[in-house]
């Protein structure tokens, strides 16, 4: 899923996902009832899509783990304390079971939509008959994956379903990213403008109910979600009482949630959108007296740098508790395969993507706007958390460093005149040993646009940088700065947007990469195989979707290593650091418990303290 940064899709890591669970300087130890938290969102990410169905370009942590899921739970839910792990408690139905090719889920029978109906098996079924009609408008589609690798579903009771599999697969691997992506729907939703349907029976009704309630759920339509019909039928702890055109979101706690709470808890929950890191700090450094954010985040350009050995330095706000935030994910920005303007010939050429690789100085982002914080991507799979995915290759750490001497070479003895702060031309055309490759004309220059995410002084920082490196090889590159939305925008306009779009754009950055959900074991299949509509540069490679494949498979994990050994030198995409979704600042005062590196959250367990 689009992660973000500070607060948004890279926004993966905003001050909300992963970090401790608070200052061991508290004002008091009592918990209290009631009370209002506000949480600054990520900069320039606000939520704008309500309806769980979500398609590719609001396909964003945004949306899902800090908007969607506080109102509508997923039948299962990852991120267990400060892991990725799948927490039964919190999840609507109990663990599947497995016998040959058929999948039974369970349902617990406690769970209650507000309107007093129950969650049933028909819910699932309602979710998978729109998946089956309506795939291409899922933002987590893969071909010929879920639910086309589902051929029967059969409801058995009240609270169990039936799956048949079409094809041998990992048992976890299906429970991660496959029965991860349901979200079951009350029955209250299953109607179109002309009145009640049968989408949870009979699925050719589903184009028109799906038709209808994404109608309802982008922009332009904000103000009327908070008093829904449609949308105020939730089985989450939380309902939405205000919906801003600026994104400010304001939630009350759900009497009727069925779930575990504490005892004490806080009954809402404000959303603050902000423009910028800077904005939001201006907010969260205010004296007292000023308006104040209870959970916000530190700017990495503000922030302390760690002592040696440590994680954290130390924190410059009196009264709050500074966390880094790490998302289960990875850091980096797509390249247009598919571009039609020269560039995409470019792109193509593995030694291009190794020299473009060698001026990404990870390492010198690091220790500068990152103030020390933050992690190598190393290749598809995460570094950080350490898990047992991550192959011997991977845990040596960036398997290109910054090395501007062997990226000259690269380029110069593939055909090209390196020239240093001038323009970087091919001289040798063709696809002979030597020459530039397929699709590259004599004289063509090595110059491109790279759009990228405002509001993030570290990726700015960074990118100009990279900017100043490739000027001395006689790259060119010209940064051009928009929002996130219309970054991701741009960049997912292969599917779904203008083909104009689709074939002109040339590299683009939102600043956080990819946050591994709702497939939270990472396969690759929905970021990286060709058939993916998350694969947003369109990279293809038989070798990589047949290792791809394998993982799927097989739950030995020498597969998986084989995979991300091979794909990390292939360079599909550039990488770039994992910086922090956020340096989480918590006030004192209240007790969060620990954030999850899946970047969901759960205020319904927080409470203040006196």
């Amino acid at each position: 899923m689009l992660a973000a940064v500070g607060g948004g899709i890279a926004v993966i890591l905003a001050a909300t996902a992963c970090g401790s669970a608070g200052s061991t300087s508290r004002i008091g130890t009592t918990p209290v009832s009631g009370g209002v938290v506000t949480w600054a969102e990520p900069a320039g990410n606000p939520p704008n899509y309500i309806y769980p169905f979500t398609p590719g370009p609001y396909f964003t942590v945004a949306n899902t783990n800090y908007f969607q899921y506080l109102m509508y739970r997923p039948l299962y839910w990852f991120g267990k304390g400060s892991t990725p792990l799948l927490d039964p408690v919190l999840s609507l139905a109990y663990p599947p079971t497995y016998s040959g090719q058929v999948v039974t889920i369970r349902l617990k029978p406690n769970y209650r939509w507000s309107n007093g109906e129950q969650v049933t098996a028909d819910d699932v079924l309602f979710w998978m008959h729109l998946m089956k009609a309506n795939k291409a408008d899922w933002g987590g589609y893969v071909p010929p994956y879920f639910p086309d690798n589902v051929t029967r579903m059969r409801v058995v009771s009240t609270f169990e379903i039936q799956m048949t599999i079409k094809g041998a697969y990992s048992r976890s691997w299906f429970t991660s990213n496959e029965l991860s992506q349901i979200t079951p729907l009350p029955m209250a939703w299953d109607r179109t403008a002309a009145g009640k349907s049968n989408c949870t029976q009979v699925q050719a009704d589903c184009k028109a109910v799906n038709s209808y309630l994404a109608s309802l759920s982008g922009p332009g339509t904000y103000p009327k979600w908070a008093a829904s019909p449609i949308w105020s039928i939730v089985d989450g702890p939380w309902r939405l009482t205000s919906f801003t055109a600026d994104g400010q979101v304001t939630f009350a706690y759900n009497p009727k949630y069925s779930g575990q709470v504490p005892a004490h808890h806080i009954t809402q929950f404000v959303e603050i959108p902000f423009t910028s890191e800077q904005a939001e700090y201006n907010v969260l450094s205010a004296p007292v007296g000023s308006q104040k954010l209870d959970v916000g985040y530190l700017p990495t350009v503000d922030a302390p740098v760690p002592p040696a050995g440590q994680t954290v330095g130390q924190n410059p706000l009196p009264g709050y508790s500074l966390s880094p935030l790490y998302s289960w994910g990875l850091d980096y920005f797509p390249i247009n395969f598919a571009n039609t303007t020269g560039q995409g010939a470019i792109f193509r050429q593995l030694y291009f993507r190794h020299a473009f690789q060698d001026l990404m100085n990870q390492a010198g982002v690091i220790d500068g706007p990152l103030h020390g914080y933050g992690v190598a991507t190393v290749g598809p799979v995460a570094a950080y958390p350490a898990t047992r995915y991550l192959s011997a290759a991977g845990r040596q750490g960036d398997p290109f460093p910054y090395n501007p001497v062997q990226a000259k070479n690269l380029l110069t003895q593939n055909g090209w005149t390196v020239r240093p702060n001038g323009l970087t031309t091919c001289s040798r055309p063709g696809t002979g040993n030597g020459d530039c490759g397929a699709g590259i004309h004599a004289g063509q220059a090595l110059s491109f646009t790279l759009n990228y995410a405002t509001g993030l002084a570290w990726l700015e920082s960074e990118l100009k940088q990279l900017q100043s490196n490739a000027a001395e090889l006689g790259i060119q590159i010209t940064l051009l700065a928009g929002s996130f939305n219309d970054v991701v925008s741009l960049a997912s306009s292969c599917f779904g947007g203008s083909a104009t779009q689709c074939h002109s754009w040339q590299m683009a950055d939102w600043g956080q990469g990819w946050s591994y959900a709702p497939d939270y074991m990472p396969t690759g299949e929905e970021l990286f195989m060709t058939t993916s509509f998350a694969n947003f540069g369109q990279y293809s490679n038989a070798t990589n979707d047949s290792l791809i494949r394998k993982t799927l498979q097989s739950s030995n994990l020498r597969y998986m290593y084989q995979w991300q050994n091979f794909l990390a030198k292939q360079i599909p995409v550039i990488y770039q650091p994992e910086a922090p979704q956020a340096l989480v600042e918590t006030t004192d005062s209240l007790h969060t418990g620990p954030w999850s590196p899946t970047l969901s959250i759960n205020p319904e367990n927080w409470y203040y303290l006196k």
